[in-house]
């Protein structure tokens, strides 16, 4: 029985691991561009196909009020650009950051961002709906882009559940694997 447990805690531990490793790959995504609406339309030269997310600098929360939209281009063709329904936090040079839009790049190149009705983009420092509130929404000019690599998010919560299971999967069978009168 106490190899069934330690088998069972190994598993854990691998499950544990593998999902630790999504979550850092999407914690450590690769930055390709900084952007900032002054510069409208701007051009990014993409050299790798992929997921990518355009990240809002500077504010834990960032809502469409009602037009504001994005445009990617490609020698004419447009891309699909999709508002992401979970939307990631994380921090850009110490200021915090969310991903608002993602975009599928299958074709390597040059691409036009071309952000239109900015007025109507909210940002606002915290994420917080009780502090949001009563805080003011950012001016434009102090909200930064960023396009980075991302993940899908099925991705990221197939690795949060991995990591939690995982690591009381692995607690509970080296426990009960040392431990076997646990179990009884």
């Amino acid at each position: 029985m106490q190899a069934i447990f330690l088998l069972l805690g190994i598993a854990g531990l691998a499950m544990f691991f593998f999902g630790m490793k999504t979550l850092i790959k999407k914690y450590k995504s690769k930055t390709i561009a900084e952007l900032n609406f002054t510069e409208n339309p701007s051009e990014i030269n993409i050299k790798k196909k992929g997921l990518y997310a355009v990240c809002f600098i500077g504010g834990g929360h960032a809502n469409n009020k009602d037009k504001f939209d994005l445009q990617i281009t490609n020698n004419g063709n447009k891309i699909d650009v999709l508002e992401k329904q979970i939307k990631f936090k994380f921090r850009h040079n110490g200021k915090l950051s969310t991903e608002f839009y993602h975009f599928e790049i299958k074709n390597i190149g040059k691409y036009k961002f071309e952000f239109k009705n900015i007025a109507d983009l909210e940002v606002k420092e915290s994420m917080l709906l009780s502090k949001r509130m009563f805080q003011n929404t950012l001016p434009v000019n102090n909200v930064g882009i960023v396009i980075k690599e991302t993940s899908s998010n099925s991705k990221f919560i197939i690795g949060l559940l991995m990591a939690v299971f995982g690591f009381n999967i692995a607690g509970m069978g080296i426990i009960l694997a040392f431990n076997p009168q646990l179990y009884n």
